[in-house]
């Protein structure tokens, strides 16, 4: 791995400027062999990462300083001969050299606006677990793909000192000196960037990461935006500002996964200490993991999807500064909102808009749900108020859940009063926007299982993909 200077990194940004990073990450199931050599490689990358930070730790203790312009170099000359160096292949030591570096170099930086601003003092880096995994990162260069009988496979070779180490323990194998995956069919072999390896909860992913063309649409009209009020059984209500029908994305299917999986927690720490671990927790939290992330990424995408079927060029996103801090909606409604990820539904939208070309605005949104849209209410906002905006009263009234009140009697969605509130206070034309559009709207549904029994179900009854897009999120 090749570590850049400033201006080739400058002239790299300016050559990729119309491209994108997307991630697909793949579960592996390994054999009892094969996760013991991967687990192998992880925890020298781990041992070498401890090494590495003791070194540096104790030099600033010595020194109270270090020379940061050259510290990845120095940390791949002065330790080529350590042992888990060896172990490691040699471009996937330098990664580990290369975080480790980036680590300090961050430290520096908030070390030196300390000082100069009076935040708060950095701590050091510290150490990672002893005895566990850190990832190993591979180029794209040193991937070999291949197909066997129509399946796409990729091969990735191990450290020399490792094959020598482990000849004798993977007889009939050629573990010891070659690793070799399935390629996930995303995967376009010719613009891989680099395969990282690394390991949660004690299970194994890889990571395929990859530098696609950006999908510019140049008939989206700019003038035109879709307004985003985030809830939680609506999850989003998207109102066009041209009129168009506006749409709900269903919000309890990512509730039922969260109590779920909070009836499982609780039954599985049940009489036990505060800080207790096990394996069935770890992979409870990682399937739930996995399941509210599916759901943010299909909802982000159904979002662009709509946007771009409508030739809409900008997006206006209802957003609170510190929306979970302190919040006091009661212990069942705080459970529920507090777990719900809107900071990752947010910059996936940002992340997808520049992909497309579509702009991204987030507005803050306070009074829009309790001032009427179509009585045209004044928008203030919270904290700034004049004397007379503290004093006003909105002209309609929520009359009962989901419902809101104007003041000539019409009852509108109160989702869709407090998106179309979220289009005004980004000062998008709103004029086509009827009582219609604000009355009906398309309800969408992110997971279509089987049909739920009479029963009361949880999450068992919901059917969720099994790859996981980290930053390219399918339909």
């Amino acid at each position: 791995m090749s570590f850049k200077s400033k201006e080739q990194k400058e002239l790299d940004k300016e050559k990729n400027k119309d491209t994108h990073i997307s991630t697909v990450v793949q579960h592996l199931k390994l054999s009892n062999l094969g996760y013991a050599v991967i687990s192998d490689i992880l925890s020298h990358a781990n041992s070498l990462y401890n090494t590495l930070t003791f070194n540096l730790r104790q030099g600033f203790f010595a020194y109270k300083i270090l020379n940061f312009s050259s510290l990845t170099i120095d940390l791949q000359t002065d330790f080529k001969e350590n042992y888990h160096y060896k172990m490691l292949q040699s471009q996937a030591a330098q990664s580990v050299c290369h975080k480790v570096a980036e680590n300090f170099q961050s430290f520096k930086q908030l070390l030196d606006k300390h000082f100069s601003e009076g935040t708060k003092k950095p701590k050091l880096p510290g150490y990672r677990e002893k005895g566990g995994m850190f990832e190993v990162t591979y180029p794209g260069q040193t991937v070999k793909f291949e197909r066997k009988h129509g399946i796409k496979l990729a091969t990735i070779s191990t450290g020399i000192q490792f094959r020598k180490f482990h000849k004798e323990d993977v007889m009939g194998t050629t573990l010891n000196e070659k690793l070799r995956f399935r390629v996930p069919d995303d995967v376009d072999s010719s613009k891989l960037v680099e395969l990282v390896i690394t390991s949660k909860h004690r299970e194994i992913y890889l990571h395929w990461v990859c530098r696609n063309q950006n999908e510019i649409v140049a008939t989206l009209d700019k003038s035109s935006a879709l307004g985003i009020d985030i809830g939680l059984n609506n999850f989003v209500t998207c109102i066009p500002s041209t009129g168009q029908e506006g749409f709900i994305i269903n919000g309890r299917p990512l509730k039922a996964v969260n109590q779920f999986y909070n009836k499982t927690v609780a039954k599985l720490k049940k009489g036990k200490d505060e800080n207790f671990w096990s394996g069935s927790l770890a992979r409870a939290t990682q399937a739930r993991n996995n399941q509210v992330r599916d759901f943010i990424k299909k909802s982000a995408r159904t979002i662009i999807n709509k946007c771009l079927e409508l030739k809409i060029g900008k997006i206006v996103f209802g957003w609170n500064q510190g929306i979970k801090d302190e919040i006091d909606n009661g212990r069942v409604n705080n459970q529920n909102f507090v777990q719900v990820p809107f900071t990752a539904l947010r910059d996936t939208l940002k992340y997808l808009c520049q992909r497309h070309g579509i702009e991204f605005v987030v507005v803050e949104e306070s009074y829009t749900s309790k001032m009427s849209f179509f009585d045209g209410d004044e928008l203030p906002v919270f904290g700034k108020e004049t004397e007379s905006q503290k004093t006003q009263k909105p002209s309609g009234k929520r009359t009962k859940r989901g419902e809101y009140k104007i003041a000539s009697g019409t009852v509108i969605n109160a989702d869709a009063n407090g998106a179309c509130n979220i289009l005004r206070k980004a000062k998008i034309d709103t004029s086509k926007i009827t009582f219609r559009v604000c009355q009906i709207l398309k309800r969408i549904n992110i997971w279509i299982g089987k049909k739920p029994s009479e029963s009361k179900g949880t999450v068992a009854s919901l059917s969720c993909c099994t790859t996981i897009g980290v930053t390219e999120p399918t339909q």
